[in-house]
């Protein structure tokens, strides 16, 4: 079996298979991250975090979400990647982290940076993984965690490449809100050499404010990831017919199963909270643009607005509170994709003005605007920084090896 685009390493899962997953959200998701994809060839690993709508109570004093495509449990060295659902009780928030994790070995907080968000959650009210919720075997369901990161939706083919990414009409990178338990986002990151840098959020409205920016997060994720995945699998029945996997010899079959799916995942639903969404030509990542530091800083800036709104405004220097936005793409960006070496040096002082008017795209930057707004927590006076290292102090305490 092949996707147009394809080689035949790469299994294609099939309309039954994504099915099964999208209506049982006890079951579990056991992936290969090298080989397995959806039609059009994205890696099915990558898949971006849903909200379960339907089985989430998102108001009241009993309000949890259900998250699925939690990624928790895989193993690196064996490319495997193991999807969750998980069930989060809001009145679990404990604390939430603006984390920067640098590229490449060493830690140094250099320009380039990989930004998430992290939510800590209160010992005994912590999220849970639903295929062992109540389970009467002394298996434990509660991870400590979660991590939340925009990152770039592409095939395993296609590598990543900056210049690549600027031309968001190519249509390369597909934008997509990715969500780990903790220990696993930091266990591959501590294989890869790199240390987490967080600062501790302090917003307005105490667990209310973390609420807020746990809905945000989780709302603008599933809302850019229901988009993306419509577009990507738009017209995928055409192709499945052409490249008919087994087991689905039946054309009407197919098309019926298909219609199922994509009408589950562009299903609104009453008890959904407001919709937080991106404009249809927004839904590609972009290094500079929309990335996971200008994404990151978006939402929380959005939370802080809405808690503005509804009354929530202690420690909030208003007059430093940046707007939540995202920038729009230039000219000059799309050309810098395609042009020569000669087209590199003529744009590059294009590029430094952008970057020196939007400080959103540069992530070392984004800490000191937060707390010049009032939202980092502060010691002594001073704007707190915490190093985690797989060769210190981890966020779950020492390591072992240390």
């Amino acid at each position: 079996m092949k996707t147009p685009g394809v080689e035949n390493q790469y299994r294609t899962l099939s309309p039954r298979q994504i099915l099964s997953w999208v209506e049982d959200d006890t079951r579990i998701m056991r992936l290969r991250t090298d080989r397995d994809v959806i039609p059009g060839g994205y890696m099915a690993a990558a898949l971006p975090m849903l909200v379960d709508w339907r089985a989430s109570q998102p108001h009241g004093d009993q309000a949890f979400i259900v998250l699925r495509h939690v990624n928790y449990g895989g193993n690196p060295f064996e490319k495997s990647t193991i999807l969750h659902s998980v069930r989060v009780r809001l009145d679990g928030l404990q604390r939430a982290e603006f984390t920067l994790v640098p590229f490449g070995e060493g830690g140094r907080l250099g320009p380039l940076q990989h930004v998430q968000l992290r939510f800590i959650f209160e010992p005994g009210k912590e999220p849970e993984l639903l295929d062992l919720a109540g389970a009467e075997t002394g298996a434990d369901p509660r991870i400590q965690d979660l991590v939340f990161g925009w990152v770039s939706w592409r095939r395993p083919e296609v590598g990543w490449e900056l210049r690549k990414g600027m031309d968001d009409d190519a249509q390369i990178y597909w934008l997509s809100m990715r969500a780990f338990a903790g220990s696993q986002m930091f266990l591959e990151d501590a294989l890869r050499g790199r240390d987490w840098f967080s600062y501790t959020l302090q917003l307005p409205g105490g667990k209310d404010g973390l609420i807020e920016l746990f809905k945000s997060t989780v709302t603008l994720g599933d809302g850019v990831a229901r988009d993306t995945l419509a577009r990507m699998l738009a017209g995928g029945d055409e192709a499945w017919l052409k490249h008919t996997p087994p087991g689905d010899a039946a054309e009407q079959s197919i098309r019926s199963r298909w219609n199922a799916l994509l009408g589950r995942i562009q299903t609104s639903d009453p008890q959904a909270l407001d919709p937080i969404g991106l404009p249809p030509e927004q839904d590609t990542y972009h290094p500079l643009v929309r990335s996971c530091a200008t994404l990151a800083r978006y939402t929380v800036l959005l939370a802080v607005k809405r808690l503005l709104a509804s009354g929530y405004d202690e420690g909030v220097v208003i007059e430093k509170l940046p707007e939540p936005f995202l920038g729009s793409t230039e000219v000059w960006m799309k050309e810098f994709a395609h042009t020569d070496l000669r087209g590199l040096f003529l744009r590059a002082p294009l590029a430094m003005r952008y970057v020196m008017r939007h400080h959103e795209s540069v992530p070392p930057d984004i800490p000191a605007e937060l707390d010049a707004a009032g939202l980092l927590e502060r010691h002594g006076g001073k704007r707190q920084r915490i190093h985690y290292s797989h060769k210190g102090m981890t966020p779950y305490g020492l390591a072992i090896f240390a």
